[in-house]
């Protein structure tokens, strides 16, 4: 940890914007005596970070081998469970561990994950805490999905199931488009296409602005032009 401190030091000083951490702090299979994101173990990086005011992103495929899978369906097999849904477990550590709280100014997005699952883990993670109150630890100020909405982010794709639900959930300032390039299955060169395809018409025009880049700007701390800006 305190080398991390010191290469996110480091990169402050040069301009970087973004901290990438795999999704398990250890590479290898599952093992509840590595440590993990929610110990306080990397509170040095977490303040590291918030003093740089930089971001964390997670991308799918990191922390542990996705290629679990062999034989019949394996390539979907490893995409969607060993790829994709690993970057459920650092957002939940870090929302329901209290991180938050103590740096209430860090964001943290999730890389090219999607985004339909968010509303099914914000309402897991809630019920999860009311449910299981002996045992949770620590006891929070607030809910779980409330410091999603209030410090984390996700980027999608050709993620409709994300588009029909984003203003139900009242997640329209966490969501950002996202066209993958240069994989294969981004939407690149055909982006505008896919836009259309999955946004459709039906969000109001300020929630397609923000998911088409004005959350991105924010996140990442990019200039925004003043046309675009409300």
């Amino acid at each position: 940890v305190d080398i991390a401190v010191r290469e996110v030091e480091r990169v402050a000083k040069l301009g970087y914007r973004v901290v990438t951490l795999p999704c398990k702090p250890i590479w290898g299979s599952h093992d509840v005596a590595h440590i993990n994101y929610n110990l306080p173990v990397f509170d040095p990086l977490w303040a590291a970070i918030q003093d740089a005011d930089m971001t964390i992103t997670y991308h799918v495929s990191t922390g542990r081998d996705p290629r679990a899978a062999r034989g019949n369906g394996g390539a979907i097999i490893n995409q969607v469970v060993h790829s994709f849904a690993p970057t459920i477990e650092p957002i939940v550590s870090m929302c329901s561990s209290g991180i938050f709280e103590r740096f209430p100014k860090l964001r943290v997005a999730s890389i090219e994950a999607d985004a339909a699952w968010i509303p099914w883990v914000l309402q897991k993670m809630d019920e999860c805490y009311h449910k299981h109150h002996f045992w949770v630890r620590p006891k929070l100020k607030n809910l779980p999905s409330d410091y999603f909405r209030q410090n984390c982010y996700a980027s999608f794709g050709e993620d409709k199931v994300a588009i029909d639900t984003v203003e139900q959930y009242g997640l329209v300032d966490n969501l950002m488009w996202a066209n993958d390039f240069p994989h294969h299955e981004g939407s690149w060169p055909y982006s505008a296409e896919a836009i259309e395809r999955t946004f459709g018409s039906h969000l109001q025009e300020e929630s397609r602005a923000k998911l088409l880049g004005l959350n991105a700007a924010r996140v990442f701390r990019f200039d925004i032009p003043n046309e675009y800006k409300a």
